[in-house]
């Protein structure tokens, strides 16, 4: 079976990426569901150690859950087992994009949860955006901390490091991903002028019930 349209996918959604300013260097991973073998995902995820803009679609390797390489010659992301939670989590996500854009980063060191403060917050990430503590990349407490603070969201903070951004499909992420950005960035900006104002609850409860019908 080949993958070669989904690994330039990948590829494409992490250049997207790096020309939006979400992502820098190496930094950051990119997957995707491609299938199934045996009744586990089988995803295409970036490499690591890679600068993104030197990535081809050879590059973007296929595994399997446990890390196997079914197809492509690089090691896979050190951020795989992240990638991989979330998928066994969420049966409805189809993407998981792991970045480090400023105002998300920035927002995760300041450690608070971005209350419902946008009506796109809301439809596109489905409310209050949590913050994952902070524990050693990598680590199996940041991976659990990851996957909790996401819940059934679509995006999260990890404290004093990034954000996980997930949706159903690459293009459904990166959307997601851009959202993620202004909202923090609109959270920050409330924040140094001294007033962040939630949206009413009836307002934050219909945008939400937008988020649960789009899934």
């Amino acid at each position: 079976m080949s993958y070669e349209i989904m690994r330039t996918d990948v590829v494409n959604v992490t250049r997207t990426m790096l020309t939006l300013g979400l992502t820098f260097g190496d930094s950051g991973s990119v997957s995707a569901r491609v299938g199934e073998a045996a009744g586990r995902a089988l995803l295409a995820i970036t490499p690591q150690g890679r600068y993104v803009d030197e990535l081809a679609s050879h590059d973007i390797v296929i595994v399997g859950e446990e890390g196997k390489p079914v197809e492509g010659k690089s090691t896979p992301s050190a951020e795989l087992s992240l990638h991989v939670a979330v998928y066994r989590a969420r049966p409805d996500v189809g993407a998981v994009i792991h970045a480090h854009p400023p105002m998300s980063s920035a927002t995760a060191v300041v450690g608070r949860p971005i209350p419902p403060i946008l009506e796109d917050q809301l439809v596109y990430l489905g409310g209050q955006i949590e913050v994952a503590p902070y524990a050693l990349p990598g680590s199996q407490e940041w991976v659990w901390g990851a996957v909790k603070a996401l819940s059934n969201r679509n995006a999260c903070l990890l404290a004093n490091h990034g954000a996980l951004i997930v949706g159903k499909d690459l293009k459904a992420a990166l959307i997601a991903c851009q959202f993620l950005e202004k909202c923090a960035m609109a959270f920050l900006y409330a924040t140094w002028a001294g007033q962040v104002n939630s949206l009413p609850p009836q307002v934050a409860k219909t945008e939400t019930t937008l988020f649960e019908v789009q899934r």
